[in-house]
């Protein structure tokens, strides 16, 4: 596990997947921002204060995480005092309330490959997704499932539809030169659009 100051209001955290086994969490747990890792993440948070005087207190954060080719989790973490797209209060107070009430401290997933078992799933997504926290979107089709490239997306949301991609880089060379390019752009507007469309009551 790995600190680093970028800035007086942004710090880098990485954690490996050793950190994670040494606290019994699986990949998908820790995604999925599990009551296992929200304590991981707020243990890392007392260590970036006591390290580098990073206080959060009284601040709101935003979260955003990316993952590498070798399964490495990367966290840019940004406080701020204006209204951020994810907030809430981080209080030393307001920190046990979440720990005892387990709730979730959602972050976005920068350049994350999804696999999608079948269209119905997709589109079950698109239909239940935020599109203002979705950005810079791609859908293929290869070997009979789907994969929704997403250059930021709220990571507990799409994970109850979809599998996220461990060897992204690579899986991504073999759609770009096997797999079928569906939709090029602003996925979850363009099913929305076509595929979840109400129907519309035929006049007696």
């Amino acid at each position: 596990m790995k600190i680093e100051k970028l800035a007086e209001d942004k710090i880098k955290i990485t954690i490996t997947i050793d950190d994670l086994q040494a606290r019994n969490i699986d990949l998908y747990s820790f995604v999925y921002n599990s009551p296992e890792s929200q304590d991981l993440f707020w243990d890392v948070m007392n260590e970036a204060e006591k390290e580098y005087g990073f206080n959060v207190d009284d601040s709101m954060i935003y979260v955003e995480a990316s993952t590498s080719g070798s399964g490495n989790f990367t966290f840019i973490v940004t406080k701020t005092k204006e209204k951020p797209v994810v907030k809430f209060n981080t209080s030393k107070q307001a920190r046990d309330v979440i720990k005892l009430k387990r709730k979730k401290i959602p972050y976005f997933i920068k350049n994350g490959l999804y696999k999608f078992e079948n269209f119905d799933d997709v589109c079950a997504f698109c239909k239940t997704a935020d599109i203002n926290s979705i950005l810079d979107t791609k859908l293929y089709s290869y070997n009979n499932n789907y994969y929704l490239k997403a250059g930021m997306i709220p990571a507990t949301s799409i994970l109850e539809y979809a599998d996220i991609e461990k060897s992204s880089s690579l899986m991504e060379s073999r759609l770009l030169e096997y797999g079928n390019l569906i939709i090029e752009s602003d996925v979850v507007n363009t099913i929305n659009n076509f595929f979840n469309k109400k129907k519309r009551k035929r006049k007696v």
